[in-house]
């Protein structure tokens, strides 16, 4: 392998600790009984896809979440609703980060939407730092319309960041997601959440 120069991390179940069960109970409590089918933690389905694609706004995920539980909830109530599952970023991991930036270049791809990453960048305040100060670039799926596993939004990366797959190394909690790089090329690191991020990279990259 080609010295590593890049390393992509994935956000919710590789940086951000998620409480997906919980979002889901509470889904399910206001009529959402659908949510199991569509929500996994990693890659989403149904109209849940569509927002993280950027193929719904904001307004209108709001009115699908009306439409399927049959209940008038405030807008404040669904996103509390929605934003359930988000926890936080271990402090160790944002001083991994900071470390790791004085030898690679890091990058953020995200499968995301605007509500999620509204609350997720406040998640990387950390001794006067912010979410931009870790990460070369940033790419969110509800902003680029592609999504993780499509292969597609991995080009998009490589070419829009102008890196060579070989010398990358994608960091996921998704199976799927690093088959889908390392077809193209890209070293790939599957995150089982819970694991310590640092030992599992330096296995890799030393």
């Amino acid at each position: 392998m080609n010295r590593l120069k890049n390393i992509i991390f994935d956000l919710g179940g590789v940086l951000l600790d998620l409480d997906v069960p919980g979002c889901m109970e509470e889904l399910e409590r206001i009529g959402l009984h659908e949510v199991r089918k569509w929500m996994t933690g990693t890659n989403e389905s149904g109209f849940f896809k569509d927002y993280e694609a950027g193929i719904l706004t904001t307004v209108q995920f709001r009115e699908h979440i009306r439409q399927w539980t049959g209940c008038s909830l405030p807008d404040a109530d669904i996103d509390r609703i929605w934003n359930r599952m988000l926890k936080d970023v271990p402090a160790y991991k944002l001083d991994l980060l900071w470390s790791l930036r004085k030898d690679y270049n890091l990058y953020l791809l995200s499968n995301t939407n605007e509500l999620h990453w509204q609350v997720c960048t406040g998640k990387f305040a950390y001794r006067d730092r912010q979410v931009q100060d870790y990460f070369a670039r940033i790419f969110l799926s509800f902003q680029i319309h592609l999504v993780k596993p499509d292969t597609e939004i991995f080009r998009e990366v490589l070419n829009e960041a102008g890196l060579m797959a070989e010398e990358t190394l994608f960091v996921d909690d998704s199976m799927a997601n690093c088959q889908a790089a390392a077809s193209l090329g890209i070293n790939v690191l599957h995150y089982i959440p819970g694991n310590d991020l640092a030992v599992q990279l330096q296995k890799i990259i030393e």
